[in-house]
């Protein structure tokens, strides 16, 4: 039994300890009080005070819990609990402690409002409506209720209504800058892209800043095709943060798209150059190899290694990217596995691909048996996987690509059912023409001669767009109904009976030699591609394939020759699925233009 006088003792050092900011004396001195001072409410508030400073918030939730126990719910420690739970990112919990002091105080607007938030972070939005809706039905007019009720909106899909919702919020407090900001995230979901630009606008003088915000403010910009804004904006984000992921590839994709590619990586050098850390040339080289320019990247993988000897994942990049310029890259494929061997940290797809190129698929094969062990869906394995089991005439190539079955072609009527799928294409197809504003294709995809939409197509709120994604999704589910069930293999066995668009996108191709090279989706399911228009072509081009799709073909990069397993002839209104790690590539055409949309499946 601890003395009471020590133990007094011993909580009243440790409150002098946390009060000096000595945070970890504190913790070690009262931790090990804890069964000693369960009964004790004022001493509990301390424990959790200080074990909450120390970063032990399993241990401060537990003591607050208990206090709330022996004291019967007083409403400062449940917003106390809520509060912690939120910061440790704990929301559904602290959504129920916030929806329990609002059931016992509910003339309390922060009460309410903190459940709302509380609601909208745990990823609930109909809740945070619901919770915002109770608080301004006691407290009409409240400006953070109308502004969290807004954004809740947005985040359900009601964009018309989180729209009018904001402009409540902003009429309630006209200078609250997170409103603003918020409001102009909503209008740029709504493709108001004018007004959108204008609300960032309004939250920079406001007083809102950070790489984000400037990197959100930049994609609307570039969207509504103001490029010298987006330009300004990009370059803001990534003054306040160099490494800020968005803006980095944002800039890149747009001054290759539309500024010819001019200085297009600077900002990579100019962040490696001044901090110089490992992780700035990194970057730098992963971006170049993102655009092969491989040359480039193993320069820069040096330069970095004359900054930061000896680091593993420099020397790897390296030997990877010269590897990938070689004809034969045995040594230095030879180079990384001595680096990082092969266990679970190796860049197993690396080393895959470089086995390939240097004529061994049986050590290739393994290298990705071994990644899909660890990851049974990882689709660059099972690419990979395709290519050296094919080069092995092993019979489990057939099994996983089965070109004939997998490879589903079916045709997307409207979904009034009224027109042919032909006639609904040409719809489409101008639907699709005033989205391709760029002059050149990204430099990290796939297309060759022509362009790409940016921005996710299907979440355009633009009705005609929805009833094409309705279509398409009604269109694919009806395709995967038909396929047999087998639980061992990684397409078949996630088969659903919905599916969910993951990556949608509009590609035109030139004539004159525009194609898709050979490659996969890494972030899909099941992929597609669907034809809004085609060129006209001769007859005797037509024979040659011209702009169709052939599958099981690898690109060039991997130094092996194979003719195509299966060729899909297009036609317009047709849609092609298949899954997301087979190799599919577009035949080159001569004349004309041919305009497709693409998507990436997940099931539902």
């Amino acid at each position: 039994m601890v003395n009471p006088a020590l133990l007094q003792s011993n909580l009243l050092r440790a409150q002098s300890l946390h009060q000096a900011g000595r945070l970890a004396e504190a913790w070690a001195l009262v931790g090990p009080l804890r069964k000693s001072i369960d009964q004790h409410g004022q001493a509990l508030r301390l424990y959790a005070l200080i074990a909450q400073a120390a970063g032990e918030i399993d241990s401060a939730a537990e003591a607050m819990k208990r206090i709330l126990v022996i004291e019967r719910d007083p409403p400062e420690i449940i917003g106390a609990l809520a509060d912690i739970l939120g910061e440790a990112g704990r929301h559904d919990q602290a959504l129920l402690q916030w929806s329990r002091l609002a059931a016992l105080q509910p003339m309390i607007a922060d009460a309410h409002l903190n459940r709302a938030i509380a609601a909208a972070d745990a990823g609930k939005p109909a809740i945070a409506i619901e919770a915002a809706d109770t608080g301004l039905a006691r407290f009409p007019g409240h400006a953070r209720l109308l502004a969290v009720r807004a954004m809740a909106l947005k985040n359900d899909g009601r964009l018309e209504e989180s729209l009018v919702a904001f402009d409540q919020a902003v009429a309630a407090d006209p200078t609250r800058a997170l409103t603003r900001h918020n409001q102009a995230v909503a209008l740029r979901a709504s493709y108001r892209l004018d007004e959108a630009c204008a609300a960032f606008a309004q939250s920079e003088r406001l007083g809102m800043s950070g790489a984000s915000f400037h990197s959100n403010w930049a994609a609307a910009a570039l969207e509504g095709q103001r490029i010298d804004v987006a330009i300004e904006q990009y370059c803001k984000a990534l003054a306040q943060d160099p490494a800020e992921p968005e803006a980095r590839t944002g800039l890149t994709r747009l001054l290759v798209e539309y500024r010819g590619g001019e200085g297009a990586f600077a900002h990579y050098a100019n962040s490696a150059e001044s901090t110089r850390t490992q992780q700035a040339w990194v970057d730098y080289a992963n971006a170049l190899l993102a655009h092969r320019r491989n040359d480039e990247a193993r320069e820069v993988a040096v330069r970095g290694l004359a900054t930061c000897p000896d680091d593993r994942m420099l020397s790897a990049i390296a030997a990877y990217a010269e590897g990938l310029e070689s004809p034969a890259p045995g040594p230095q494929l030879e180079r990384i596995e001595r680096i990082y061997g092969t266990g679970d940290g190796a860049p197993l797809p690396w080393l895959a691909l470089l086995a390939l190129r240097d004529g061994q698929p049986k050590r290739a094969a393994a290298y990705c048996e071994r990644l899909t062990a660890i990851s049974r869906f990882d689709q660059v394995a099972w690419s990979l996987l395709s290519v050296a089991w094919r080069l092995l005439d092993d019979p489990r190539e057939h099994w996983l690509c089965d070109y004939e079955r997998l490879v589903i072609v079916t045709d997307v009527p409207p979904q009034d059912g009224g027109g042919s799928a032909a006639n609904y294409a040409a719809e489409v197809a101008a639907m699709l023409d005033p989205l391709h504003h760029t002059n050149a294709a990204p430099g990290d995809q796939s297309l060759r001669g022509g362009t790409q939409t940016s921005g996710a197509l299907f979440e355009r709120p633009d009705p005609a767009i929805r009833r094409f994604r309705q279509a398409v999704v009604d269109a694919a589910a009806r395709a995967i109904a038909a396929l047999p069930a087998d639980p061992t293999h990684p397409f078949l066995s996630r088969r659903s009976k919905t599916v969910v668009p993951v990556g949608s996108w509009s590609v035109r191709l030139q004539g004159g030699g525009g194609h898709h090279v050979n490659h996969f989706h890494s972030e899909g399911w099941m992929s597609s591609a669907y034809y809004a228009r085609l060129p006209v072509v001769p007859p005797a081009d037509w024979a040659a394939h011209e702009g169709w799709i052939q599958f099981g073909v690898p690109p060039e990069l991997f130094n092996v020759t194979l003719e195509p397993r299966r060729i899909v002839e297009p036609a317009t209104g047709r849609l092609v699925l298949f899954p997301s790690y087979m190799f599919h590539g577009t035949l080159p055409f001569g004349s004309g233009d041919r305009l497709t949309a693409a998507f990436d499946f997940q099931p539902a």
